[in-house]
């Protein structure tokens, strides 16, 4: 079963995503329990929390959190580095608060440090965090392959995987992020091609959830720049390929595309339905 949804705004309330993912019949939708750029844990307020719950259990959508932006395991930095695991701990909290199961995060950057350094210093922290929290599941999210970034290559998060204690782990493939940091995906051979390098660095046992998103600017930019479906440098010939793999079948589905007209959304979601009725016959 394919379940297709949007990042969604908490703004009211916490529950207003949940309401509104319901109202548009999506299977799965996203959201930050917090604000996105602020150190500071927002508190919920546990009627919040009660509606928020019940109406994912009414409409059976799939919520998923995403960690702020700030965020950055891989550094350097004591003070960042220990900001981010206290963020990282407050999110999970908050996750468990909303029964929320899925929790993805950005590797961050080793600001110069390294690679293998940054790889042991997001491990590290994992390790320690999941050792001190319940329930939710840390979903890795690929990288768009910006300077000294971690885990834009899919090697990069095997080897965090495999340095992991904790059976909480799961992977967020973002198909702009991949797409990027130069892994192809405009045709049907070259997603075939990404896919088995995935599988064989991160395995597809591991994917629990693919943000679907085009690429403004051309393969390996290095760009972080989401663009609407089909309209981007991945295209509707390469979505189509995407789906068109068994790997793609089922799963959760989010979007994460810019909203510059109100209707924006419902032209994404009208897009990806056809690539998908298309693909898969």
């Amino acid at each position: 079963m394919i379940r297709l949804g949007f990042h969604l705004s908490i703004a009211g309330a916490i529950a207003n995503s949940a309401m509104e993912a319901n109202e548009m019949k999506y299977g799965a939708f996203q959201l930050f329990t917090t604000s996105a750029r602020s150190w500071k844990n927002s508190t919920i307020d546990a009627s919040d929390s009660i509606n928020f719950i019940k109406m994912n259990k009414s409409s059976k959508s799939i919520p998923y959190s995403h960690m702020p932006y700030l965020c950055n395991l891989a550094c350097y930095e004591d003070e960042t580095y220990e900001k981010s695991k206290h963020m990282l701990k407050d999110n999970i909290n908050n996750c468990n608060m909303l029964n929320i199961d899925y929790l993805i995060i950005h590797l961050g950057s080793h600001k110069g440090k390294g690679i293998e350094y940054g790889i042991e210093r997001v491990s590290n922290a994992l390790n320690e965090v999941l050792g001190s929290t319940e329930n939710v599941n840390i979903l890795l999210e690929n990288g768009s392959g910006y300077n000294n970034s971690v885990g834009s290559k899919f090697e990069e998060i095997g080897a965090i995987v495999d340095n992991l204690q904790s059976k909480r782990i799961g992977v967020c493939f973002d198909t702009c992020h991949a797409f990027a940091a130069g892994y192809d995906l405009r045709t049907e051979e070259a997603v075939d091609k990404t896919i088995n390098e995935f599988d064989s660095f991160v395995s597809l046992s591991r994917l629990r959830l693919v943000h679907l998103n085009d690429a403004k600017y051309e393969l390996g930019s290095g760009l972080d720049r989401h663009w609407n479906i089909g309209k981007g440098y991945i295209g509707r010939k390469g979505f189509l390929s995407l789906f068109k793999n068994r790997s793609f079948h089922d799963g959760s589905f989010v979007m994460e595309t810019p909203v510059k007209e109100p209707d924006d959304h419902e032209k994404d979601m009208k897009t990806i339905k056809s690539i998908i009725n298309d693909a898969i016959e």
